[in-house]
């Protein structure tokens, strides 16, 4: 898999969107770093952080409508897209993301934060450990946002079955496993816009030499650090103090339950649920997504 081939297979899920973007990249502590940027570089930051296995390019049916609001950045997490694949391995993992998100975050001036899944996680942790300045959290299916990690990623801590899961990580993916997982994250796959598009996107991310190890290495991180105070908000929600929305999938498997928990108790955070959506809520309904997170920032911010 070559950066042009890659880059190649993200611009033409950029295309379809309708969406012009800016290529950029730079050493992020000492990591080789991808983002892409659109709308007005004035105009207030967003930044987003997408979910493990994802990238900057699966964004692309948001960034549109929100680049008429917001100046947004689009970030390849490390290990994803076309950002390196750092030799970071656990239980020291996602520490070293930390590190790497709060120097990228650096180059932003108060930045609302967006970010699914994985990224919704590591965006609550930087703010509950460094109470940074950042304009707000938009939290789409967001890790962190209930008592423990789901079972999968527990897993990968168990000394044979997380072995197994560590063998499993280094083997190639096939576009028929790569269907399965899509499936499994979503409620209508072919409700997702220009879904044979993004899927070749996503099997081409996946297809980088070690890109599944470090997947699994960062799991690994998660479950074995998951009870310490420094990578656990759940129980101290009420610390999340900045303006925060919640966006959820009605079916996800991260439970509705939580969202409307911690919605109740964050002090200033709005829930919205996405119907008949699950893990990928918004690529599933896009439409509703950008309208409901358009309304957030605009009673939030534009008063």
């Amino acid at each position: 898999m070559t950066t042009s081939r890659l880059r190649a297979a993200g611009d033409a899920l950029y295309r379809a969107a309708g969406i012009q973007v800016e290529h950029h990249e730079d050493e992020v502590a000492g990591l080789p770093t991808h983002w892409v940027t659109a709308g007005r570089a004035d105009s207030p930051h967003a930044v987003l952080l997408h979910g493990s296995g994802g990238s900057a390019a699966l964004w692309y049916p948001t960034l549109s409508a929100l680049a008429a609001r917001r100046h947004v950045i689009a970030v390849d997490m490390p290990g994803h897209g076309e950002t390196s694949i750092p030799a970071w391995p656990s239980p020291g993992t996602m520490e070293r993301m930390l590190e790497w998100l709060a120097e990228f975050l650096d180059r932003f001036d108060w930045p609302l934060l967006v970010g699914h899944s994985l990224g919704g996680y590591m965006s609550l942790l930087h703010f509950a450990r460094l109470r940074p300045n950042v304009a707000g959290l938009v939290l789409v299916d967001a890790g962190g946002v209930g008592p423990r990690p789901p079972g999968f990623v527990m897993a990968t801590r168990h000394p044979v079955l997380g072995a197994l899961l560590g063998l499993a990580a280094g083997a190639r993916p096939t576009r028929r496993r790569m269907e399965r997982t899509i499936r499994r994250l979503s409620v209508d796959p072919y409700r997702i816009p220009h879904g044979q598009l993004a899927l070749d996107y996503a099997l081409e991310t996946a297809s980088r030499p070690g890109a599944g190890r470090f997947q699994f290495e960062v799991y690994r991180s998660v479950a074995i650090h998951e009870a310490e105070p420094g990578y656990k908000v759940w129980g101290r929600l009420h610390e999340i103090s900045s303006p925060t929305l919640l966006v959820w999938g009605e079916r996800d498997y991260f439970p509705l339950s939580y969202a409307q928990q911690a919605a109740r108790e964050m002090p200033a955070a709005r829930l919205e649920v996405l119907p008949s959506t699950g893990h990928l809520s918004y690529l599933e309904d896009p439409e509703k997504f950008n309208e409901v997170l358009g309304g957030w920032i605009q009673a939030t911010y534009e008063k």
